[in-house]
């Protein structure tokens, strides 16, 4: 277990789950992405353009089986550049979101998805 992984707070799950994000200042188009993985503390998603760390972002996070998406206010913590294939076209970006603003009841739907699914 690497040092990282022992200052978090919250358990996470590693999941594909579909996010729209937005990023709030500047405005931004909204985009349809991934997530990786989830707590309720926060994500990580896919960006398929470079965030900066300390951005904020508006969230809706679509969990399986759930009618309602979850929404948020985070706050990008880290960003990490990966390829794929050898094309500029292939830049994607795996992306720490903080969760800022999160309802009470929408952070407990985040956690009981992730303890029901850890196996």
């Amino acid at each position: 277990m690497d040092m990282a992984e022992e200052k978090r707070k919250f358990v996470r799950l590693n999941a594909l789950v579909d996010v729209v994000y937005n990023k709030i200042s500047p405005s931004v188009e909204t985009k349809l992405s991934l997530i990786k993985n989830i707590s309720k503390g926060g994500i990580c998603l896919i960006a398929y353009e470079e965030l900066k760390e300390q951005d904020m972002v508006d969230l809706k996070m679509f969990l399986p089986q759930e009618e309602t998406p979850i929404q948020a206010v985070g706050r990008i913590a880290w960003v990490k550049e990966f390829s794929i294939g050898n094309l500029a076209e292939g830049r994607r970006f795996d992306v720490g979101v903080e969760f800022v603003e999160i309802k009470d009841e929408d952070a407990a739907r985040i956690g009981k998805y992730v303890f029901a699914h850890l196996k």
